[in-house]
């Protein structure tokens, strides 16, 4: 997998006002070119602090808004994730727990050479610490080989008395 460098970081966007949803696009660069569609995408919602955070590499198709996800870790989903059956592997018709990550190799498929279809549809359990947003960016940086990752900030979340704040 090749060394790769976030380009710039646009910030996170303002919550969108039915859904409360905040996202990021970071353009991703490949030795100091920035691939064409090639994007570090994040979203959460700014009214649930510490939960429900998606970081995904993906390709955005040209001319459309479509995207093909490569590789996706949920932190803190608001539910588990169930495997489908097929295609036979390690992790089919499990279940896994909120915080998992859909493997670019558990959803490639070598005998077409491209991504399955139905998108990121097998995910597996991961070991590592990852109990706050800032480790589950390094994380998850370090395993797509971003070396500098630490440009993507935490979001600003509404911290309140129904939402994780304390009085």
């Amino acid at each position: 997998m090749a060394e790769k460098q976030i380009g710039y970081f646009p910030g996170w966007s303002a919550p969108e006002p039915e859904t409360d949803y905040i996202w990021f696009n970071a353009p991703i660069e490949i030795g100091g070119v920035t691939e064409t569609g090639l994007v570090l995408h994040g979203g959460c919602y700014a009214n649930r602090p510490d939960s429900n955070v998606s970081l995904e590499l993906r390709i955005s198709k040209i001319g459309g808004r479509r995207c093909i996800p490569i590789e996706r870790l949920d932190w803190r989903a608001m539910e588990g994730h169930s495997n489908r059956r097929k295609p036979k592997s390690a992790w089919s018709g499990k279940r896994v727990s909120e915080t998992h990550l859909h493997d670019f190799y558990l959803n490639w498929s070598e005998n077409e050479q491209r991504m399955r279809l139905g998108g990121l549809t097998v995910a597996r359990e991961i070991n590592e610490d990852v109990s706050d947003f800032l480790r589950l960016r390094d994380y998850f940086g370090k395993r797509l080989k971003i070396n500098n990752i630490e440009v993507i900030s935490e979001p600003e979340w509404v911290y309140d008395f129904f939402n994780g704040g304390s009085w």
